[in-house]
């Protein structure tokens, strides 16, 4: 799995090819006027450094550093992703602490509270006393 997307790549790639074709205009106007050819062979010329210095440089780059590159941007997502989870893990556990603690009394005061008296009441009990309603009616 690659830890440099595409775009980064792309980015990274343009400005190589840029600095490399710069650097080569750069020689080549220094010391490549020697040539005793006409101007299509100085093209040609110039094409074929460019395009071999850019294969050359990219291939020692691929080779020396690019996997160093992705090991250690690798590295980080991996820290990261575990990070999270042991952060997670820790909140799992934190709820499981508080359940345990005030869970099992809340749960059995609701319990007894609500549930154990709702289903003792009849359904006389529960209606309003026919006094109140008496104060309440003009």
């Amino acid at each position: 799995m690659a830890a440099l997307n595409n775009d980064t790549r792309l980015v990274m790639t343009i400005l190589f090819v840029g600095t490399v074709s710069g650097a080569n205009v750069y020689f080549y106007s220094a010391y490549g006027l020697n040539f005793p050819y006409g101007s299509l062979a100085h093209s040609v010329l110039f094409g074929l450094i460019t395009v071999g210095s850019i294969m050359v440089m990219k291939a020692l780059f691929d080779l020396s550093l690019n996997d160093r590159i992705e090991i250690r941007l690798l590295d980080r997502q991996i820290d990261s992703h575990f990070q999270r989870v042991a952060r997670e893990e820790q909140i799992k556990q934190k709820l499981r602490d508080s359940m345990k603690q005030y869970g099992d009394k809340r749960r059995d005061s609701w319990n007894s509270n609500n549930f154990a008296e709702s289903s003792t009441t009849s359904y006389e009990e529960s209606q309003i006393p026919n006094e109140f309603l008496a104060t309440i009616q003009p």
